[in-house]
């Protein structure tokens, strides 16, 4: 199909400020932004899964290796999470354990109950655990880590939202490497480790995928999850999958009300093709269920960051999507695609040459507009903002 989308000969103005050239981890997975300190400012929390880290030897950059003997040492030179204070971008360290290797599933949820938000983080490649930190009264002390499970292995995404409608928040998780599909029911006492056996529910024990977002898809009053280009819906006590589209390689996902009628769409972005997948990337949105995708962009490189939000002020959720590059390409692009809400999008490029991964839209100076916060995936290592003009 062709694009959906009208190219601006202008775009939207943003301005770039790097807060960090560099960040203690050579390989930056998540990105989350929230105010912990209070003052009304999103700080913005960065999980590093650690790479190659750079050490001085007589004078000379050496890069430690991540496989064979030295490889214990490599991780000992990273910090693997860790937050920006919002103004100023003070880094502090949240956690640091040997060998955490955490990956690119998080979220931001009050686990404990004291009213505090909690970080919850998955392990990466090859590794089978996941956590939650309890944030402490002054977030810039230690957060004390809480093992959840190590049943899955490599987790992709994860989200905390009330999938079942009881009220109560859920822990939903996409493990790759287990090709799972589950959630936790947060028990009433969060802080056992590991959760109870019996609180776990898997939905789909065959499917490997990325992307997750919760939302009431089809309008029936009852919450879905979509997971990539698959949708889960429940019925009774047992969930049943449907396909959004096929032939389409890993995806990131939103979920929005695109044409104001009151009823969501789904945006799709092939976030590691072409370098993970058969082909450069696309975006596009579906009207599900029963739509096709409508293309606003193919020949992307590695679109890994999609948010949906009202960035121009028309009242319509506008698309930001990013391109991380890996290697595909020296000019990595960032795109809004400007909503008019009658199914007609305007494309805007508005930063060309700087790789993002897991950026997100989030008005960092209280001023009322949306900015873009983002960081690289590697190898090089920097922490980025956009500030809208």
């Amino acid at each position: 199909m062709e694009h959906a989308a009208e190219r601006a000969d202008t775009g939207l103005a943003y301005t770039h400020e790097r807060i960090d050239d560099a960040p203690p981890c050579s390989k930056l997975n998540s990105l989350q932004t929230t105010d912990l300190t209070g003052n009304g400012h999103p700080d913005v929390i960065v999980v590093g899964m650690g790479g190659n880290p750079t050490v001085s030897v007589g004078g000379q950059a050496v890069q430690l290796p991540m496989t064979g003997p030295l490889s214990r040492l490599s991780l000992r030179f990273e910090t693997n999470i860790f937050w920006y204070e919002n103004p100023g971008w003070e880094r502090h360290t949240l956690a640091s354990e040997f060998n955490l290797h955490p990956g690119v599933g998080s979220d931001l949820a009050d686990i404990s109950g004291n009213g505090r938000l909690d970080f919850v983080v998955g392990q990466g490649f090859g590794k089978p655990d996941l956590y939650w930190y309890e944030q402490p009264e002054d977030p810039r002390d230690p957060w004390r880590q809480h093992h959840i499970t190590d049943a899955f292995e490599k987790y992709h995404d994860l989200l905390v939202a009330d999938i079942d409608d009881d009220g109560e928040p859920e822990l939903v998780g996409l493990s790759q490497d287990a090709e799972s599909v589950f959630y936790y029911d947060i028990p009433a006492d969060p802080f056992q480790e590991p959760w109870p056996a019996a609180n776990c529910h898997v939905l789909d024990d065959d499917r490997r995928c990325e992307g997750l977002a919760v939302a009431d898809i089809d309008g029936d009053g009852r919450t879905e999850i979509v997971a990539g280009t698959n949708v889960y819906h429940r019925r009774g006590d047992e969930w049943v999958h449907d396909d959004i589209c096929t032939g389409w390689d890993d995806t990131r996902v939103a979920v929005a009300d695109l044409d104001g009628d009151g009823e969501f769409e789904i945006v799709l972005s092939e976030g590691d093709s072409p370098t993970f997948g058969t082909h450069p990337g696309r975006l596009a949105w579906v009207d599900y269920p029963g739509g096709t995708p409508e293309i606003l962009r193919d020949g992307l490189f590695n679109p890994h960051s999609l948010q949906t939000a009202d960035v121009t002020g028309n009242g319509y959720p506008d698309i930001y999507v990013g391109e991380m590059a890996l290697g595909e390409t020296e000019t990595p692009e960032q795109f809004v695609f400007e909503n008019h809400g009658d199914g007609r999008f305007t494309e805007h490029s508005i930063e060309r040459g700087v790789p993002t991964h897991e950026a997100k839209l989030a008005d960092m100076t209280g001023n009322g507009s949306l900015d873009i916060v983002g960081k690289s995936y590697g190898p090089d290592h920097h922490v980025d903002i956009w500030y809208r003009d």
